[in-house]
C-alpha cells in the first residue's frame, strides 16, 4: 500500500483530484486513485515490486516521486508483499504561461489570429518549427494567453489564417507567418525560457502583411471526372502549424484558395479513405490557375509474417503492427500505412505511391523484433525500402525474430561517479543512415540502477551521453544533433547476437 500527501508548490495548499499513478512494469501493474479534498490518496492492494510514483493535475507539471529535475526520472519504490510505504509526497509546481498582443501593420489588434508556442523537430528529411503545446487564438483587443506550458525554450509563431473559403476578394493583403519578436524567418526567432510558475508577458508581434495570392483549379475523382463536393486544404510546407487556407470543391470539380501570403504549398482534396490527390505549389502574391488535383486510388502492400525464433512463443496477431513510411515526402501529400496481423499472419495496408519503408513491431511486451523484409524476389528492403507504383499491389514478407544483441551499460561524469539522468544516442557511423525510420538508431535512457540498455542491428556504431535537454525528447534522428553528437562520441561494433559492455561520458545536450 501506498499513501501521501499533494500540495502546490506555491503556498503548501492541499490539491484535491490529483491523478496520482503507481506502475510496476515487471508485474504488469497500473492503477490510479485520486487524492481527496485534504490531498491525500491512498493507493492498496498493490503486489510486492518496484513502483514507480507520478502524480499530474491540469494546469500543474507532472512530478514523478524522487525525481531532481522537473520532468526528470523518478526514484522507484520497493514495496514488500503487505507493507505500507507513507509519506510518498509530492509538492506540484503550477505549469508556466506566455501572453502578449498581436497587432497589424497599422498597430491595430488583431483578433482571431492563431498562436503557438513551438520547437524544432525532424520531419520528413526536413528541419523545421512545429508546435509544441497548447495554442491561443488573440481575443478583440489582439490579447492571448498560452498556459499549462512545462518547463522549457520555446519559440512563439502566430498565423492568421484567411477566411475567404474560396470567394474572390477585392483585398490582397494577406499575412506571413510571424515568429517572435516580429520577424518572418524560423532563423532569425527568438527563444523564450519558461520555468515552473513562471508567466512572461509582454511577448507582442506586429503582423508582416504581404501581397495575397490565389489558386484556383479543378479537382478530379479517380475516373477522371470533377468531384462534387468536398474542399481543397492549403498547407504551408515549411511550417505546419494549421491548413493556411481552404477552398470549397463546386459542382463542376473547380475550386479557388484566396488570400495565401508567399509561400510553398502543399494542395490536398478530401476524398474518400483509400483515394489521395495533392500537389505542390508554390506562389508569390500572383495568381496560379489550371491546377489539377487527380485523385490516385491508394496502392496496396500485403504479405505475410515469418517468425524466425528458437521455440519461442507466437505473440497475439492482434498485437504486431505493420507500418508503411514515406521518408522523402510531405505528411500531407502521403497516406502512411497501417495495418494489424490477421490469424494466417497476413496483412494487408493501403498506402499511397513513393518509396515506402515497412517496419514491424509487436505492442505486448515479449522478445520479438523486425529481423527484415524482402521483396517477392528475395531482395532485402528492409532500409533500402520498396518503390510502390499507383495503384498497385506489392507483396513482401517480414520476418521477426527473437536473436538480438544487448548493448548496456553506464554513464559516468567528470567525477567518476554514474548518472541516471541523462540521454544515450547510439547511431551508425555512416551518415548515409541517418534517414527516417532508419533501425540504426537507439535511444535510452538508465533505469534505477544507472544502467542503460540498447538493441540495434549489426554493424558500426558511435554512442554519447548528454544532459536531458530542455525542451526534452527533440528529434534526435536529426543530422544537424547527430553532427553535434560525433565529434564526442565513442565507437564500437555489435555483431547480431552479441553482448557488450560501454561506459560513456557525460556531455551537454546538442543545441537544436
Amino acid at each position: 500500500m501506498l499513501r501521501g500527501r499533494v500540495v502546490a508548490a506555491a503556498g503548501e495548499r492541499p490539491l484535491a483530484r490529483v491523478e496520482v499513478r503507481a506502475v510496476a512494469g515487471a508485474q504488469r501493474v497500473n492503477k490510479i486513485v485520486l487524492t481527496d479534498g485534504n490531498g491525500r490518496y491512498e493507493i492498496d492492494e498493490l503486489p510486492a515490486g518496484r513502483y514507480t510514483v507520478s502524480a499530474s493535475r491540469p494546469n500543474y507539471v507532472r512530478a514523478s516521486y524522487g525525481e531532481r529535475r522537473p520532468l526528470g526520472p523518478g526514484t522507484p519504490i520497493e514495496i514488500a508483499a503487505g507493507q505500507v510505504v507513507t509519506r510518498v509526497d509530492f509538492s506540484l509546481e503550477h505549469t508556466a504561461a506566455i501572453t502578449g498582443r498581436i497587432l497589424d501593420e497599422f498597430g491595430d489588434p488583431a483578433p482571431g489570429v492563431q498562436v503557438a508556442p513551438m520547437r524544432y523537430m525532424f520531419v520528413n528529411g526536413e528541419r523545421r518549427l512545429q508546435m509544441f503545446g497548447p495554442m491561443a487564438t488573440s481575443n478583440d483587443l489582439g490579447e492571448y494567453r498560452i498556459f499549462g506550458l512545462a518547463p522549457a525554450q520555446y519559440f512563439v509563431g502566430a498565423t492568421l489564417r484567411p477566411m475567404t473559403f474560396g470567394n474572390d476578394t477585392s483585398d490582397r493583403t494577406a499575412y506571413l507567418p510571424t515568429f517572435y519578436p516580429g520577424v518572418g524567418s524560423p532563423a532569425q526567432a527568438q527563444r523564450l525560457t519558461v520555468v515552473s510558475g513562471q508567466t512572461i508577458s509582454g511577448v507582442n508581434l506586429s503582423l508582416l502583411p504581404a501581397t495575397s495570392s490565389k489558386i484556383s483549379g479543378v479537382a478530379l475523382d479517380v475516373n477522371g471526372k470533377p468531384m462534387t463536393g468536398g474542399g481543397v486544404n492549403a498547407v504551408n510546407r515549411n511550417m505546419a502549424m494549421n491548413s493556411a487556407g481552404f477552398g470549397p470543391v463546386r459542382q463542376d470539380g473547380t475550386f479557388t484558395i484566396s488570400g495565401l501570403p508567399p509561400g510553398d504549398y502543399t494542395l490536398r482534396v478530401s476524398t474518400p479513405f483509400d483515394e489521395i490527390a495533392t500537389a505542390e505549389v508554390s506562389v508569390g502574391g500572383g495568381e496560379v490557375t489550371g491546377v489539377q488535383l487527380t485523385a490516385v486510388k491508394a496502392s496496396t502492400i500485403r504479405g505475410r509474417i515469418v517468425f524466425d525464433g528458437q521455440d519461442a512463443k507466437l505473440p497475439s496477431a492482434s498485437t504486431v503492427r505493420v507500418t508503411g513510411l514515406h521518408p522523402s515526402a510531405s505528411p500531407m501529400a502521403s497516406m502512411p500505412g497501417n495495418a494489424t496481423a490477421k490469424d494466417d499472419w497476413t496483412f494487408e495496408m493501403k498506402t499511397s505511391a513513393g518509396r515506402t519503408i515497412v517496419r514491424s513491431g509487436v505492442t505486448a511486451p515479449g522478445e520479438w523484433r523486425l529481423d527484415r523484409v524482402l521483396a517477392v524476389d528475395g531482395t532485402d528492403v528492409t532500409d533500402s525500402g520498396i518503390e510502390v507504383p499507383a495503384n498497385a499491389t506489392i507483396d513482401v514478407a517480414i520476418v521477426m525474430t527473437t536473436r538480438h544483441n544487448e548493448i548496456s551499460g553506464h554513464v559516468i561524469d567528470e567525477t567518476g561517479a554514474q548518472v541516471r539522468e541523462c540521454i544515450v544516442v547510439m547511431f551508425a557511423r555512416d551518415p548515409q543512415r541517418w534517414t527516417q525510420g532508419t533501425r540504426h538508431l537507439g535511444v535510452s535512457r538508465p533505469d534505477a540502477d544507472a544502467v542503460f540498455h540498447v538493441r540495434l542491428p549489426a554493424g558500426d556504431y558511435l554512442a554519447a551521453a548528454f544532459d536531458l535537454p530542455d525542451p526534452p525528447g527533440p528529434s534526435y534522428n536529426d543530422p544537424d544533433i547527430l553532427q553535434q553528437l560525433r565529434e564526442r562520441a565513442l565507437p564500437f561494433s555489435i555483431g547480431p547476437t552479441e553482448t557488450k559492455t560501454l561506459e560513456l561520458r557525460l556531455g551537454p545536450p546538442p543545441v537544436y
